[in-house]
């Protein structure tokens, strides 16, 4: 099994309004909701945003992954029980971070394509579990907020895993 190399990046998202009403599917956000919106903001992306460059010592493949830790995903839920409407903001706010995040590494993102989801080898899946996380059959990892693409950026639906249920893809079989 090859082994990945698992290397600490540091992500830098920048919290973007207009992106951040489109991932909302919203027209406009109140003022209050920036409010209450910043200090989640702020500590998540000290304290719960993970980015890292798994590579492929052969130097065959290299992936950039971004979560957000299970703690994220606890209090969105929270506040998706207490307030259904509120928790689909704060759901969206955790997508804008975790993408905002892989726009910054991967500047293609930022123009509107997409991060394309690989198979993963036996050797991502090992660096998964080296990092607590679990990857299903499904094409999911055990984080609500992820995402997992090729760094540098590779191509579009030709090398996603997701292509045959992905609404976006170019390569669906009719």
């Amino acid at each position: 099994m090859a082994k990945y190399d698992i290397n600490p990046l540091k992500p830098q998202p920048e919290f973007d309004i207009m992106y951040y009403m489109e991932i909302a599917g919203e027209t406009g956000v109140t003022q209050s909701d920036m409010d209450e919106f910043e200090p989640f903001w702020d500590k998540w992306a000290v304290n719960n945003l993970k980015a890292y460059e798994l590579v492929n010592p052969d130097g065959e493949g290299k992936f950039l992954l971004i979560y957000l830790d299970e703690e994220v995903d606890d209090t969105i839920e929270g506040i998706w029980q207490d307030s259904p409407t509120h928790g689909l903001l704060f759901h969206a706010l955790a997508i804008t971070m975790v993408m905002s995040s892989a726009q910054g590494f991967v500047p293609e993102l930022h123009d509107g394509n997409c991060a394309p989801l690989p198979r993963p080898g036996e050797g991502v899946l090992g660096a998964f579990e080296e990092l607590g996380l679990t990857w299903n059959k499904e094409g999911t990892v055990n984080r609500k907020y992820a995402v997992m693409t090729p760094y540098p950026y590779s191509g579009g639906c030709e090398i996603c895993y997701m292509s045959e249920t992905c609404p976006k893809s170019t390569v669906k079989q009719q």
